[in-house]
């Protein structure tokens, strides 16, 4: 007898609600080598590492969560496969099993970075000037680098197009290739799951990166040029100048 498609995503609420942010203890946020750096230095470093650290927990918590979501999938879906009595069912099971592998490698190979925190600040000394300014650029650089994996991440094509592409392919082997018409109910589930670990993906470096160079813009960060203008006299009369 056929399940309902319903029951078939019991197991995933339980464990994306694990991926919800919470509060903890800050590890090695507040360690007492940054705070000999003192001035512009010493308040960006604050800014930095208390976002690093706040946010660590999110993106780990959201990892490890799908993680679990992916590994139950193939457990479930390949035992369903097993116990399927005709081959339309059994490819579904098959299929959904094998997607469910493709998300798991993915999310093992390309963890998001805003899960380590400040763990690559942790050994940088900040008992002297150039100590504080090395471990500032690096802070910068991490942030930046999180703050790119999040748009890359959620607002690029790519991962909306394979995840479309990956679940349109199932549902077409399924559904066409073996007469089964559930293929394109499993195609549906797997896009619109898919789509929730991509918005869920780890977002708050891009803004906290914005924040940052609105707050200190006399930073190492590269800003804008500021634009100017001004009238001149010329020729007897006057011109526009701009510069920007």
């Amino acid at each position: 007898m056929r399940q309902s498609r319903r029951a078939r995503l019991g197991w995933l609420v339980p464990m994306l609600l694990a991926a919800l942010p919470a509060s903890h203890a800050r590890a090695g946020a507040a360690d007492a080598d940054r705070e000999s750096c003192t001035g512009d230095t010493g308040a960006r470093l604050q800014f930095l590492e208390s976002h690093l650290d706040d946010k660590r927990t999110y993106a780990d918590r959201w990892w490890k969560a799908w993680s679990a979501v992916y590994v139950a999938g193939i457990a479930v879906e390949g035992a369903r496969a097993g116990l399927a009595d005709d081959s339309g069912a059994r490819a579904d099971h098959v299929v959904s099993a094998a997607k469910a592998g493709i998300g798991l490698t993915q999310n093992l190979l390309r963890p998001p970075p805003a899960r380590l925190g400040t763990r690559d600040l942790q050994q940088m000394s900040t008992r002297t000037e150039d100590g504080c300014a090395e471990r500032l650029s690096r802070a910068e650089t991490i942030l930046r680098e999180n703050a790119e994996a999040s748009r890359r991440n959620r607002f690029a094509w790519k991962p909306h197009l394979a995840n479309l592409a990956l679940n349109l392919g199932g549902a077409v082997i399924v559904a066409e290739g073996f007469h089964e018409p559930r293929g394109w109910a499993s195609g549906a589930v797997g896009l619109a799951v898919g789509e929730l670990r991509i918005w869920t993906y780890p977002w708050q470096a891009d803004g906290a990166w914005k924040e940052y160079q609105r707050r200190f813009p006399a930073s190492g960060v590269p800003q804008p040029p500021a634009t100017s203008w001004h009238i001149e006299p010329s020729d007897g009369g006057a011109r526009l100048v701009v510069n920007y």
